[in-house]
């Protein structure tokens, strides 16, 4: 068995970088929340747009100025072709971040439930007495066995 890695044509053209306008760069697996991908989104399509219109507005009358167009349509090329993959991980951030958010959301909810029928329990408690919750108990380990798991039927909650 071969350890060498298959790589597929449509990975050579893959663009996992992103290089800005001031030199530095950012791998697409390293943008941390989608906010951060759509603001680099943003940056590309600026870019995307200025390069259109330094090509339509360049003099190819001379050969720098073919050779510089044959530049400016290579980094065209590469910022066009980075978007899918920008927008891809944007999206599985955002997915990621709104099932965090609805998430934290459901155990808050659950959390604030849990606070309410202690505090209706221990009232409860208060004011009916220690015998009368203990029958009480065992009654509700009768009805709903399932959640007793541990056998307790009685006693202070």
């Amino acid at each position: 068995m071969s350890l060498t890695p298959i790589v597929h044509l449509r990975d050579a053209f893959t663009i996992n970088v992103i290089r800005f306008r001031d030199g530095t760069e950012i791998s697409i697996d390293d943008i941390k929340t989608a906010e951060q991908g759509r603001q680099i989104l943003a940056g590309v399509d600026a870019s995307i747009l200025a390069i259109e219109d330094q090509i339509d507005h360049a003099d190819l009358s001379t050969e720098h100025g073919r050779e510089w167009k044959k530049r400016a349509e290579r980094a065209l090329k590469v910022k066009r072709r980075s978007r899918p993959n920008l927008q891809a991980r944007i999206g599985e951030l955002a997915r990621a971040e709104r099932g965090t958010a609805g998430r934290l959301a459901h155990e808050a909810a659950l959390r604030e439930a849990d606070g309410k029928r202690r505090s209706f329990v221990h009232a409860a408690y208060q004011m009916l007495g220690h015998e009368t919750c203990t029958e009480i108990w065992a009654r509700a380990a009768e009805l709903q066995p399932a959640a007793f798991p541990d056998g307790s039927q009685g006693g202070r909650p």
